[in-house]
């Protein structure tokens, strides 16, 4: 879920708050300062703040597919890179560095889990151990741990699929990944597939 990171996205949350039921939107940043709200039709629109006052702007059209590929080849091309291991750190670098991408691109996520990025909390370790431990991982909660693991977890972890068999799509998190202390979880994603193979209606 994001939060502002700038007194001027924080102004216009607060006017977002004051004017809206968050509850039906999320919420995203432009820039520093603006953000946009999208419905949970597909519905957007974007705020600014300047001169001291929330105003609504037009939505941002999108960079262009060269713009992007320029950038990252340049960013490939730096001697010295940023250390961008979490989305706080990705977050405030892409705030605070000119740059072409959106939000959703610097973060490197798909729609459907940048969607749950920002309709829900991160969780914790401990939140994600105990959710692959328990053997059967719902859909939402599988996306949950994927946000776990990109936010700084891929180094010592490993998250991926294993394979598919009668019973449903197995999968693994592994803590300590490559080292004699290394655990693994294994367990089934609840989705269509496993309902199907247990006769779950």
């Amino acid at each position: 879920m994001y939060k502002p990171h700038t007194i001027e996205q924080y102004k216009i949350q607060q006017f977002l708050d004051h004017t809206f039921a968050m509850e039906h939107f999320l919420v995203s940043p432009l820039s520093r300062s603006a953000l946009m709200l999208e419905d949970r039709c597909g519905e957007r629109i974007a705020f600014s703040f300047s001169d001291n006052e929330v105003r609504e702007i037009p939505i941002p059209s999108a960079p262009s597919p060269d713009k992007v590929k320029s950038f990252i080849r340049s960013f490939r091309a730096l001697g010295a890179k940023p250390h961008l291991r979490t989305f706080e750190d990705v977050t405030r670098w892409w705030l605070n560095h000119p740059n072409p991408l959106t939000y959703q691109q610097a973060l490197g996520l798909p729609d459907e889990l940048y969607r749950r990025f920002l309709s829900s909390t991160l969780i914790e370790d401990e939140d994600a151990q105990r959710l692959a431990a328990s053997g059967l991982v719902s859909e939402d909660a599988y996306q949950d741990i994927q946000l776990w693991y990109l936010n700084g977890n891929t180094a010592d972890c490993w998250l991926g699929p294993l394979g598919i068999d009668g019973t449903g799509n197995l999968y693994a998190l592994t803590f300590n990944y490559g080292t004699p202390r290394a655990k693994e979880l294994k367990f089934y994603l609840l989705d269509d597939y496993y309902r199907h193979m247990n006769h779950i209606l």
